[in-house]
């Protein structure tokens, strides 16, 4: 990437001509790495969420414009804003693919212009935004087809506000992200304990191999038997009978995410009792609910049961 120019885009205004910048963002790029630094407001975030948007960036946060995007200025807000990002010194293999989107200057030097473009269709709530990306200079190219927007789709990585609090170790966590990806630990989320002969080498194996030694533990098997007969029988429900499990390695695998009802099938539980204790977290019509039965295992008075 070449160039980067941003209109009406949070700190950024407006340009007055197409010669003068203004308000608005142009900036220039070389090859290597790219480091901005600035003040805070400066809008060094902006820069990085305007590629973000142009390019189609796939991140572990979902990100989508809001009415916040659209620069405020001493006329009001603004109902538009571009993002266009110039990408030059294109490979023959890439000038290929994109070959019905490239704009060719005086000098026959083939450039690929990606213009992203959002309008406030409404200035009241909600406030719905409408968005295209099309290729050329001010954005009046043809629309880049799936096979080329997969060629241009980055990466992005949250900033390391809290450098030592985000490389914690932990599921989903940016250490277990980084470590899944790296080539040498592919291998390592292959399960090869074998039991029998008490044996493991992969990490992951190594883990399953823990978690067995420690659920054949006779301190921890007593504790888990005293939970669950002395504690956690109490908030059956119906047939479902609820059962705890002690562990340290969970489902033993690399960077996997985790839904409300792997919870439940990793704690010996049925969905439907999860529901109960944690509603926010699936919908009714995922779990039959038996509502009267709750109340009076939690022991409401009757005032409260309906």
């Amino acid at each position: 990437m070449a160039t980067l120019r941003a209109e009406n885009f949070r700190v950024f205004g407006a340009r007055i001509s197409p010669e003068e910048t203004g308000d608005a963002l142009e900036v220039e790029l070389t090859p290597g790495v790219t480091v901005l630094l600035g003040e805070n407001d400066a809008g060094k975030t902006a820069i990085v969420d305007a590629i973000r948007l142009c390019l189609l960036t796939t991140a572990a946060d979902f990100y989508r414009v809001t009415k916040d995007d659209f620069h405020v200025g001493p006329g009001g807000r603004a109902d538009f804003f571009t993002i266009t990002c110039r990408f030059m010194e294109l490979s023959e293999e890439e000038q290929g693919i994109f070959l019905e989107h490239l704009t060719t200057d005086a000098k026959g030097s083939s450039s690929l212009y990606v213009s992203f473009r959002a309008e406030l269709m409404d200035s009241l709530p909600p406030h719905r935004v409408a968005v295209t990306t099309r290729t050329g200079p001010n954005g009046e190219g043809p629309t880049l087809d799936g096979k080329a927007r997969e060629h241009l789709k980055a990466t992005y990585l949250r900033p390391l506000r809290d450098a030592e609090g985000e490389m914690r170790a932990g599921r989903g966590s940016r250490l277990s992200q980084i470590l899944a990806g790296y080539p040498t630990m592919k291998a390592e989320g292959t399960d090869d304990f074998a039991a029998g002969d008490d044996s493991a080498s992969t990490l992951v194996g190594i883990l399953r191999r823990a978690e067995h030694h420690i659920r054949s533990n006779s301190a921890v098997m007593a504790a888990l038997d005293d939970i669950n007969k002395g504690y956690l029988e109490k908030f059956s429900i119906g047939s479902d009978v609820l059962q705890g499990e002690i562990g340290v390695a969970g489902d033993a695998r690399l960077g996997t995410g985790i839904s409300p009802f792997m919870v439940a099938e990793l704690a010996g539980v049925n969905p439907s009792w999860l529901a109960l204790r944690y509603p926010h977290c699936i919908r009714e019509k995922d779990a039959e609910i038996d509502w009267d039965r709750l109340a009076d295992v939690m022991g409401l008075p009757e005032s409260l049961k309906s």
